[in-house]
Formats: structure tokens, C-alpha cells, sequence
């Protein structure tokens, strides 16, 4: 049983490690492949970045209505009103001699 745990252990190590070495230095292949891959995404990004800006630069999609003409008032002539003071009884009206 301790045999198998210290196998585990290690294989879990070994493949962490060995994922790539501290030695290991790319080819010209791999050189020239990460280089073009870099570029490709440098240029997807900055088209992007240009549509992005693009689409904000468009006005916002709203609906508004178009303004209706306001009626003509027809012009009129107020009641007459006479103002009185707040509490002030009514004149009694004259009466007429028979």
C-alpha cells in the first residue's frame, strides 16, 4: 500500500514537471508559429476594437413621436367678477317701491 501511494505521488509529480522543461527552447518552427499567431490576434482585436467603436458611435435606437400641432384656442371674453373680501356679506339688493 505504501509502495502504490508513493507511486501515485510520483507519477503526479513526473507529468507536472515534465509538462516542459527549464532546458527546452522552441524551434524556428514553433518560433515563427507563436509570432503568427500573436499577429493574427493583434489584427482580429484591433478589428474588433473598430467595430466596437463603430457600433457606439451610432445614435441610440428610440422611438419618438412626432410632435402634434397644438390646438388654436379660439379667443373668449371672462364673466365679469367682482372681487371681495374674505367674510364680506353679500349688498342686499334694493328693492323697488311699489
Amino acid at each position: 500500500m505504501k509502495k502504490q501511494l508513493i507511486a501515485v505521488a510520483a507519477f503526479a509529480i513526473a507529468t507536472a514537471c515534465g509538462a516542459q522543461s527549464v532546458a527546452y527552447t522552441p524551434s524556428a518552427k514553433e518560433q515563427q508559429q507563436a509570432r503568427d499567431n500573436a499577429k493574427r490576434d493583434a489584427k482580429l482585436a484591433d478589428a474588433m476594437e473598430k467595430a466596437r467603436v463603430k457600433e457606439e458611435a451610432k445614435p441610440v435606437a428610440a422611438y419618438i413621436p412626432k410632435e402634434q400641432p397644438q390646438p388654436v384656442i379660439k379667443e373668449h371674453k371672462p364673466e365679469v367678477f367682482t372681487a371681495k373680501a374674505p367674510g364680506e356679506k353679500k349688498k342686499a339688493a334694493k328693492k323697488k317701491p311699489a
